[in-house]
């Protein structure tokens, strides 16, 4: 990445970028300021909320862009398609806010057509960074213009990559499943050139791991070393105060609703033939809400499910968040991502106790195929209620 002067950096992360895809993306347009002339990071359908409360903390101080999925290019008229220069269009000073990012300032907000045509513009003296991203149909739209573009192209990430990702053309994968996220990978990028953490970038490295292991609950011992280091510059009481986040009415309704609605069903785990064994019971918790589905699958499994499957609907788009316990993945060694979404289809993926999925089917269908593929995998699975 480093071996030559970069005239264009664009840094992308998955859509809706949550805080370990913000946090990695402010770490890298720091760490790069040495290296690139002009820095573009690009959030295809914006920040989720917490992320955005981050970035009222840690601002990028670099060209932002938020890709509005929805707008018109032919029908807007705030200079996108203006082709100047490498910029692909992308020069206005409209700080729109796009949807979903409450408080994200000084961002433009362009539509899916201007970002592609930054990226065609690119040539090998550009480079694109791919941050937290294991398949190209998080990128949405914009992965046209990434697959179509002839800038180097590099993607980090601590997700299990996807066949599909092959489509992209990317040149250097740095990947670590075993990461506790993409900002442990970033630190390592750090350390490989010898670069000082600022205490800004330490604690967005920091804010990123937190939320990725659950505040440390998940954590591995190989992430201990690097606490310890980001902690000179940082302060851990200080990141845990911006991530803490009291919830909104409609979500609070949210959770509550999927607890009324639970559907249970228990599977017995282990070889019940073998006296020495310790078979055991899995509770999964299956419901339906109008929103916050994520946070109301969490919810279920604080509540005392193992795995919960949520469901909620958006137009003609079902979408599910599968949440589970560190001990439902030890003793069924199923993880969430790739061994259940992953296989209903490419727009699955996700974590081993985190992952999601967005389809264009109905809810009771996605919550079938979901199910199907557990049952394959641990056995019939007993109603309770």
């Amino acid at each position: 990445m480093m071996m030559r002067r970069i005239r264009h950096l664009c840094i992308i992360t998955h859509r809706l970028a949550d805080v370990d895809a913000y946090c990695s993306a402010y770490a890298l347009s720091s760490l790069f300021k040495k290296y690139a002339r002009d820095i573009t990071v690009v959030f295809p359908a914006g920040l989720n909320a917490i992320a955005s409360k981050v970035m009222q903390h840690l601002p990028l101080d670099v060209r932002t862009v938020i890709v509005d999925e929805g707008k018109d290019g032919d029908n807007d008229n705030d200079g996108k398609g203006s082709n100047n220069g490498s910029s692909g269009g992308i020069n206005s000073n409209n700080n729109k806010d796009g949807n979903n990012n409450k408080g994200v300032n000084n961002s433009l907000t362009r539509d899916v057509a201007s970002v592609v045509g930054m990226l065609e513009h690119y040539d090998e003296n550009d480079l694109i960074l791919i941050v937290d991203t294991n398949n190209p149909v998080m990128l949405a739209g914009v992965s046209e213009g990434v697959a179509r573009s002839k800038a180097r192209k590099v993607l980090i990430d601590h997700h299990p990559i996807a066949v599909e990702a092959s489509v992209l053309g990317i040149d250097e994968m740095r990947v670590d499943v075993d990461a506790s996220s993409t900002c442990e990978m970033v630190y390592r990028l750090f350390k490989e050139l010898r670069r000082r953490l600022s205490r800004d970038v330490a604690m967005a490295l920091l804010l990123g791991v937190l939320t990725d292991t659950q505040n440390l609950t998940i954590a591995k011992c190989s992430t201990v070393p690097m606490l310890a280091d980001i902690c000179r510059f940082t302060s851990l009481e200080e990141c845990r105060s911006i991530l803490a986040v009291e919830r909104d009415y409609s979500e609070r309704i949210a959770r509550l609703k999927a607890a009324q609605r639970c559907r249970l069903y228990r599977v017995k785990v282990g070889n019940t033939a073998d006296s020495n064994s310790n078979p055991s019971i899995i509770i999964i918790a299956v419901s339906k809400v109008g929103s916050h589905h994520a946070s109301a699958a969490k919810a279920l499994v604080d509540l005392g499910a193992d795995l919960s499957i949520v469901v909620s609907r958006e137009g003609s788009i079902a979408k599910a968040s599968l949440r589970s316990t560190q001990s439902f993945y030890t003793r069924t060694k199923l993880h969430l991502g790739t061994d259940i979404l992953a296989r209903i289809s490419s727009a699955g993926g996700g974590h081993s106790t985190a992952a999601s999925i967005a389809l264009e089917m109905d809810e009771d269908g996605l919550i079938r195929s979901i199910l199907q593929v557990i049952k394959e995998r641990l056995g019939r699975l007993d109603a309770l209620c």
